[in-house]
This record gives structure tokens, C-alpha cells and sequence, in this order.
């Protein structure tokens, strides 16, 4: 964001209603506006308040790092819909490599572990999602021809303010079927973070944690995951569709 570095330039952070189901966030009484200038129009208000915080929340130092809800917000309103498709690829493209789909072949005790971390998801999105999954502990994966259709249906039944979230979880996780656990509750985002750090966790134990490698590779898995995570529960009682088609 262009606001990087900026001395911070306002006293007071509020929240006011521009309509029955929109909000904006205020500084010094003036409404903030996207990247784009487009107006920052928020659809719930627990959402303008939790932006509100971060806005609060900064330095003398405008650092947008800080703000991970306000970018989502306003990747959201200033590039949807014409990034929407690339996002929608990107992620399908994921299943090719999924880390719940490539299990490891030598280290059973890693093995173990992923598969306790695993199947319980994959077993999950096959009865409620209705996307079954192929695993395989060798370099090729080919999952069952009707997973690609169903999950591009799943992905178009996501509104954009959820798949600018689920997009920021899987590009953490390198995994859409974690973050689909994650944006649908069926796992936190701390349960997240350990399934999407499996190997790395595993690495750790074995050989010890790399200061200043693992532990910030720990610290942007979480903040990326709580914030996208709080960011799907801010949004309100917004269902997933899940067409049937």
C-alpha cells in the first residue's frame, strides 16, 4: 500500500452507517477510501470496527503489514471482479500439490501425523463438500475426474468477500482443502497453521528450530490465517451457497 511509511496523519478512528447494510471507517470524520479511491464500503459492522482497530492500532509510522483485514477489504472492493478468475485458477491448480494430497513415503512417524492431521479433512470435504480427494505418497497425484468440476463449483459459490479470504488461506497453507476446513469452521486457525507446517513441525522436533527461518515462517502463518479466518466471521451470517448443480 502506498500509505507504507507515511507519518501517521489523524487523531480519531470511528465507524459510521452509509446505508441499513454498509459501513464505512472515519478518520478524523472522513471516510477512508481504497487504494483506488474507491469508497471503502464495509457489509457488516463488526467488520468496519475490527478495520477501525487496525487503523487505531497503528504507529507514528503508517506500517499496513499491521492491517491485514483492511487489505483483504480492499483487495476485495478494488479488484474484484477482474482478478476473480485468476484466483479461482490459482487455487484449483493448488489440488495438483495439495499438502494434504502428498503424503510423505519414508518417515512413518511424519506418516502418522499426517495422516491424523489429514484424513479427517479429506473424509470431511467428501461427505459434507462432496469433493473426494485422491492421496499418494509418490510424486503423482491424479485426482478422480469429477473433483476439478466440483471444486471450480464450490469456488463459484464462494461471494467475493469469501474467496478473497479463502485465497489468502490458501496461499499460506498451499492447501485448499485446509483452508476450506479453516473458512468453513471445521478447524481454527491454530489447527490450521499445524496442518499447513506438518513437515516443518516434524523437521523441527527432529533437528531444532532455525531462528529468524521457522519462527517467523510460524508468525505469518498465523497472523495470515486468524486474520482471513476473523475476516469470513466478521462478514456475519453470510451461508455458503453450495449449489447443487
Amino acid at each position: 500500500m502506498a500509505a507504507k511509511g507515511m507519518r501517521r496523519f489523524f487523531d480519531r478512528v470511528g465507524v459510521r452507517s452509509a446505508s441499513a447494510s454498509e459501513w464505512f471507517v472515519t478518520l478524523d470524520g472522513r471516510d477512508i477510501r481504497t487504494p483506488a479511491k474507491k469508497p471503502l464500503l464495509l457489509p457488516t459492522e463488526g467488520l468496519a470496527w475490527a478495520i477501525a482497530a487496525e487503523w487505531e492500532g497503528q504507529p507514528q509510522k503508517l506500517n499496513p503489514g499491521l492491517m491485514p483485514l483492511m487489505t483483504l477489504a480492499t483487495t476485495t472492493i478494488d479488484q474484484f471482479p477482474s482478478i476473480r478468475e485468476n484466483m479461482t485458477s490459482s487455487m484449483l491448480r493448488s489440488l495438483e500439490s495439495d499438502a494434504s494430497c502428498l503424503r510423505s513415503m519414508d518417515e512413518p512417524a511424519l506418516m502418522t501425523k499426517e495422516a491424523k492431521a489429514f484424513d479427517p479433512l479429506h473424509s470431511w470435504l467428501a461427505e459434507d463438500l462432496r469433493l473426494k480427494l485422491s492421496v499418494t505418497d509418490s510424486l503423482f497425484l491424479q485426482h478422480p475426474p469429477e473433483a476439478l468440476p466440483r471444486a471450480t463449483q464450490l469456488l463459484a459459490d464462494a461471494d467475493d468477500w469469501q474467496l478473497a479470504a479463502l485465497d489468502y488461506m490458501t496461499s499460506s497453507t498451499k492447501s485448499l482443502v485446509v483452508s476450506l476446513a479453516l473458512a468453513r469452521g471445521r478447524i481454527s486457525a491454530r489447527e490450521a497453521c499445524v496442518a499447513a507446517r506438518m513437515a516443518e513441525l516434524h523437521q523441527i522436533e527432529e533437528w531444532g528450530e532455525v531462528e529468524m527461518g521457522h519462527d517467523l515462517d510460524a508468525a505469518d502463518c498465523a497472523v495470515r490465517l486468524s486474520a482471513s479466518s476473523a475476516f469470513l466471521r466478521l462478514l456475519g451470517d453470510r451461508p455458503w451457497k453450495d449449489s447443487q448443480s
